[in-house]
């Protein structure tokens, strides 16, 4: 594949080391700030994007909407690793989900993480009988990131919002007040190198259940991004996320 990759940083960096060892051109390099000789645009623009497969972008979310829209107008397939932007998802989903559009997003595209979902997913619906059981997320990364709650901890705190009856509301700030019960606390530590650790914790007064989740590396998540460029180049047409494309591949069952 041609790509082209939009956010130079950390994440964009081995995503250009993986890319060129799998055997793909890395055809443009987009980033408004980078110094790195090999950027090749410091805007996006449709010449940036011209003779790309697909883009991957591990960005910011100032300007997605911007960046969607360019995506779609140049009908180019599009993999967004970017974070911090869902509080748009619905309002971009239907702006987006149109046939010249090809985008799948997820807040972790690292195939592990996926699996930890389902396992997050299917003992929440268990615990949802046992009322004696309070829910909450916590999670841990490196100093340098940009975001917080990272997209990750956003998606844990959803599906437990979905599997657990009277929990409707994820709370991400700090806490000066006591929590109300509908609420599920999500909680970020920034600090040190560690590139993400998650923990979802089912707690009563006689013991704590712990799923947690550690990153050794960058690697998986900039191979599960390479894995969604594959498919959503296969002639996929709409507005997708990572579970679209795990459904199609392993089957929805």
């Amino acid at each position: 594949m041609h790509i082209a990759i939009v956010g130079f940083g950390k994440m964009g960096k081995q995503l250009h080391e993986a890319a060129i060892t799998s055997g793909h051109e890395v055809v443009s390099i987009i980033d408004p700030h980078s110094t790195d000789s090999r950027v090749t645009h410091h805007t996006l623009t449709r010449q940036a994007l011209s003779g790309v497969d697909v883009a991957i972008e591990f960005s910011v979310a100032d300007g997605i909407e911007e960046r969607m829209k360019l995506y779609c107008d140049t009908s180019t397939p599009a993999v967004i690793a970017t974070t911090g932007w869902y509080d748009k998802l619905n309002a971009l989903k239907a702006l987006y989900s149109r046939p010249e559009c090809a985008i799948i997003w997820s807040g972790n595209f690292s195939i592990g993480v996926q699996l930890y979902f389902a396992i997050v997913r299917k003992a929440a619906s268990l615990m949802n009988r046992f009322p004696e059981y309070d829910s909450l997320v916590q999670e841990w990364f490196h100093a340098a990131k940009a975001d917080s709650p990272s997209g990750t901890a956003v998606m844990l705190g959803n599906i437990l919002t979905q599997q657990l009856d009277g929990k409707t509301t994820l709370e991400t700030a700090r806490l000066d007040r006591k929590r109300e019960q509908r609420e599920i606390h999500v909680s970020s530590v920034r600090g040190g190198y560690t590139p993400g650790v998650h923990t979802v914790l089912f707690d009563s007064p006689v013991d704590t259940i712990e799923l947690s989740h550690t990153a050794r590396s960058r690697e998986g998540f900039v191979t599960g991004a390479l894995k969604a460029a594959t498919w959503i180049t296969a002639q996929k047409h709409g507005f997708f996320s990572i579970d679209d494309m795990l459904d199609d591949l392993l089957g929805s069952n």
